[in-house]
């Protein structure tokens, strides 16, 4: 793991308080931020949504705890207004990301699997009765005014919270399908796109080329008709990249862009380095789109909207991996911290949340780690003194400390086995009766490495019931802003409201 990655940033960002900053003066984040002027009365210029998949709080307090401590600060900790999301689909108490996305970015409450069509539509259309009307997205509705937009994700490109932002569809798993509603030349494409989606980053190459053909990287095709969409985006007008050197390449003269870097999802954070064409970060795709959309509207369009998914946090707890969902949840956060120092936030609304949560969560009485305490014990197990290097004690075992004696050990269940700070409530981490000491537990991680403890890359945290992918939680989620319009982000709300937010402060009737 990457300690003290985030102690530079955090502490430049805390250096200028946003509450009362004078007119004109720098905000904490590096861009212009005037708190002068009721922010009411401003209208946001371009929109910037950031969508954590799978970022529940307990995935955003996590994070900050393995990223920079339990008493530090996350970029997203340093935004003035804050509210809860509820995230119910109109079907389901915990839904999937294509119900969550299309209300977010539609303001129409839908059903699971379904994309940009209301509640109406079942997915796959399964009593037949054809699909119901589909909204205008957030997106569609900027490309209308003439702003340039852009998409960007670390999942597949027409993964359901990507796809919801151009596409509608009744099943998300129909990504060949969903990649053609990007594509100007296609009979099926979505005709509010007008000229098209500015930017267009991600993965998924594989639902761009046939069955037939093997792509940049050696992996094969899905389609089935025989198109290779990456020749016809170019057809398009479209400048298309695979790897880091075309990604480094591009500059304005290059709009449109279709990036695609990997045949499925993008790589985690965590093993980029070891990608073979190399493929560039979130954050590097945040300021790359931003500079690109922004150059852009110099030339006499109004502004841009751009959303930006951490993909990967969701699929690492799947894998019921906290490693992963953590270090691309950080990753995450610095995309976030890197999009709000370089646009001014006077006329840029930023707004962060997520389409759902996990059944993740952190347990027990966790003591922090021993450089951190505000006392001197008088002794401990030995391996307590190694807490602070295990994510500033969060990848460890739960240790606790006794009151009477000052002695620090591990925390145990009723037969005496220790057990870890994190857990899941289901998922592929279950390893049956009787539990296993996590420090000697030889249950296969991931890739079928064997971990050395709770802290290695490819363990399999812990979970309650087996399954085979550990799934997603009903509890709210965070929503995060800064920025004009930002002061309408409070209370608790309906997941749809994020909608209602961006269109006001974009002045979109």
């Amino acid at each position: 793991m990457k300690l003290g990655r985030w102690q530079g940033i955090t502490l430049f960002l805390v250096t200028v308080t946003l509450a009362g900053a004078g007119a004109g003066a720098r905000g904490a984040f590096g861009g212009r931020y005037d708190d002068d002027e009721p922010q009411g009365r401003r209208r946001a210029r371009n929109v910037i949504f950031f969508v954590g998949d799978g970022m529940g709080v307990s995935t955003v307090t996590a994070t900050r705890i393995f990223s920079v401590g339990v008493a530090g600060q996350l970029v997203v900790d340093q935004f003035p207004y804050t509210a809860l999301s509820k995230t119910y689909s109109a079907d389901s108490i915990t839904p999937d990301s294509a119900p969550t996305m299309t209300a977010m970015m539609s303001g129409v409450n839908t059903n699971q699997s379904v994309i940009g069509l209301d509640k109406s539509t079942e997915p796959n259309d399964f009593n037949h009765d054809g699909d119901g009307q589909a909204p205008w997205t957030l997106l569609e509705e900027a490309k209308a005014r003439g702003m340039k937009v852009g998409v960007v994700s670390t999942a597949r490109i027409t993964h359901a919270t990507p796809a919801a932002t151009f596409a509608h569809i009744n099943q998300r798993d129909n990504e060949n399908a969903i990649a053609l509603q990007a594509l100007r030349s296609d009979a099926t494409y979505n005709r509010r796109l007008e000229r098209g989606i500015d930017v267009l980053m991600g993965g998924g190459r594989q639902f761009f080329v046939p069955t037939t053909v093997v792509d940049e990287e050696g992996g094969a095709g899905s389609r089935t008709d025989g198109r290779d969409l990456r020749a016809e985006f170019a057809t398009a007008g479209y400048t298309y990249v695979w790897d880091q050197a075309g990604f480094d390449a591009l500059t304005p003269a290059s709009l449109p862009v279709l990036g695609l870097f990997e045949r499925g999802h993008m790589e985690y954070e965590v093993d980029r380095p070891t990608d073979l064409g190399g493929e560039p970060g979130i954050a590097e795709m945040t300021t790359k789109s931003i500079r690109l959309l922004e150059r852009a509207t110099r030339r006499g369009s109004d502004g841009y909207f751009l959303m930006v998914e951490g993909g990967r946090i969701d699929h690492a707890h799947h894998e019921g991996n906290a490693y992963r969902a953590l270090t691309d949840a950080e990753a995450f956060d610095e995309a976030i911290g890197a999009a709000a120092q370089i646009v001014d936030l006077r006329e840029t609304l930023i707004i962060v949340s997520a389409d759902h949560s996990h059944v993740f969560n952190i347990a027990g009485y966790p003591l922090r780690p021993l450089q951190e305490l505000p006392y001197k014990i008088q002794s401990s197990v030995p391996e307590y003194a190694d807490t602070g290097t295990h994510g500033h004690g969060l990848l460890d075992l739960v240790y606790d400390v006794n009151q009477s004696t000052g002695h620090v050990s591990e925390s145990t269940d009723r037969d005496g086995i220790p057990y870890t700070v994190l857990g899941y409530l289901n998922g592929p981490g279950y390893r049956g009766t009787p539990r296993q000491d996590p420090r000697t537990d030889v249950t296969p991680g991931r890739n079928g490495e064997i971990p050395s403890g709770p802290w290695h890359q490819t363990y399999f945290q812990e979970a309650a019931v087996p399954l085979g992918s550990e799934t997603h939680a009903g509890e709210d989620v965070a929503i995060y802003a800064i920025g004009p319009g930002s002061e309408r982000v409070h209370g608790t709300v309906k997941n749809a409201q994020i909608y209602h937010v961006m269109k006001r402060a974009l002045g979109l009737r």
